[in-house]
């Protein structure tokens, strides 16, 4: 059985796991703690440098390593309807390229005000702090949070996060401009890829991906954005009931 290591409400583990269950795909979930199972993750996939991100897709001795790569094996693999049309996989992997710009954006908006989240500090503290003591260690937490935080910012050579985000679902708007899917007539990975994007912006329903347990209202969605954006959100609810079905739902894994 392949074995999807991911975080439950991470819009990048959504991706890998809607493909994968979009193409029947048996698989079982574990799910990934942050900073603390860094190093448990580069053991196992033998990386002790370099970039280690989630999700991973394992089978045996094999990994695929990126949400684009997991969801593409997914359809080499599986059945159903594909997502990577042949005369359009050129442009799926554009819209799949915009989607990590938005996203990376969207998580440096949220993030400004994560390192002073006490649930977030809390969970970057190294394992078997009793509960009691927890205050005294909460620097070590702050500052553990504040350099894996310096890991996802964004150099000012490529522009402000808001301005980066701004332009992707600009152009997502654009190019929905009186059709209901991105690329032809019919549901495909750009559409997923794209969807996702919004999850930053305003969450899907928890009941398709769970919200991080503790975090404020603030800390969950970028609200100038949400505003803004509101008929892409209600594309991507769209998207959510036509293409994800309730029983594919994932229970909540936790904060």
């Amino acid at each position: 059985m392949y074995v999807l290591t991911g975080i439950a409400f991470s819009p990048w583990s959504e991706k890998a796991r809607w493909a994968l269950d979009h193409h029947g795909i048996d698989y079982r979930e574990v799910d990934y703690t942050p900073i603390l199972g860094e190093i448990a993750l580069r053991w196992r996939l033998r990386r002790p440098l370099g970039p280690v991100t989630v999700p991973v897709l394992r089978d045996g001795k094999r990994w695929w390593t990126d949400s684009f790569d997991i969801a593409r094996h997914a359809e080499s693999i599986g059945h159903g309807a594909p997502l990577f049309p042949s005369t359009a996989r050129a442009e799926i992997e554009e819209w799949n390229r915009r989607s990590e710009i938005a996203l990376a954006a969207g998580r440096a908006i949220l993030m400004r005000s994560w390192v002073d989240t006490p649930e977030l500090v809390r969970a970057a503290l190294p394992p078997g702090i009793p509960r009691i003591l927890e205050p005294l260690f909460l620097p070590i937490g702050r500052k553990r949070l504040a350099s894996f935080m310096a890991r996802y910012r964004i150099p000012e050579s490529k522009g402000t996060p808001d301005d980066l985000l701004s332009a992707e679902l600009d152009r997502l708007e654009s190019a929905l401009e009186g059709r209901r899917y991105l690329v032809g007539d019919t549901f495909s990975h750009a559409d997923i890829a794209m969807a996702l994007t919004l999850q930053q912006v305003s969450p899907v329903a928890p009941g398709y991906i769970v919200r991080l347990q503790g975090l404020p209202e603030s800390g969950m969605h970028i609200e100038a954005f949400a505003s803004r954006y509101e008929r892409l959100i209600a594309w991507r609810d769209a998207i959510y009931a036509r293409h994800r079905p309730a029983s594919e739902a994932r229970e909540s894994l936790g904060g």
